[in-house]
């Protein structure tokens, strides 16, 4: 079993990053010949990303569902992940263009994606007994206490006194 870190937890993030969320979806089961090469391409980028840290992307983590399947992607920046989306040396490109080869807009599977640019006080997250998940993974855990303890204090927006809740 995974360890998990017994405390509540946040995590600050040095600069600006990217959250992209992107994914498929099987629209037509019989038509496995169109929708397993797309469904086979996600994991092969992730693989070639995380061997390769210098294109950018710091941590994803898969979310299947019936018939769908959606990736969180954490990257260093919008640069990172467009340079990466347009090189022909990677494995996006021939993927991108053998699914619209292969599928276009037949209708058979979806896809989609959507970009997030995050700004270094845009956020704020909370782990409580939770192995490393999301940004724990890429940012730097710090116990959440004090003003850190509470979603306006990690924001910068004040601090709420959940003392009286009891919490």
């Amino acid at each position: 079993m995974v360890a998990t870190n017994n405390d509540y937890v946040t995590v600050q993030m040095e600069d600006d990053f990217v959250v992209f969320l992107t994914g498929m979806r099987i629209n037509k089961w019989w038509k496995i010949w169109k929708w397993l090469p797309v469904f086979i391409a996600m994991p092969r980028m992730c693989r070639e990303l995380a061997r390769r840290p210098e294109l950018g992307m710091m941590h994803y983590r898969y979310h299947p569902g019936f018939g769908s399947m959606m990736v969180v992607q954490y990257w260093k920046s919008f640069e990172h992940l467009h340079a990466y989306a347009s090189n022909k040396g990677c494995a996006h490109v021939p993927a991108w263009r053998a699914m619209n080869k292969a599928v276009g807009t037949n209708g058979d599977v979806g896809t989609w994606h959507e970009t997030y640019m995050v700004k270094k006080s845009g956020y704020e997250c909370l782990y409580v007994n939770m192995p490393d998940h999301g940004l724990g993974n890429v940012g730097e855990k710090v116990i959440a206490e004090g003003k850190m303890r509470t979603a306006k204090g990690r924001l910068g927006q004040g601090n709420d006194d959940w003392t009286e809740l009891g919490v």
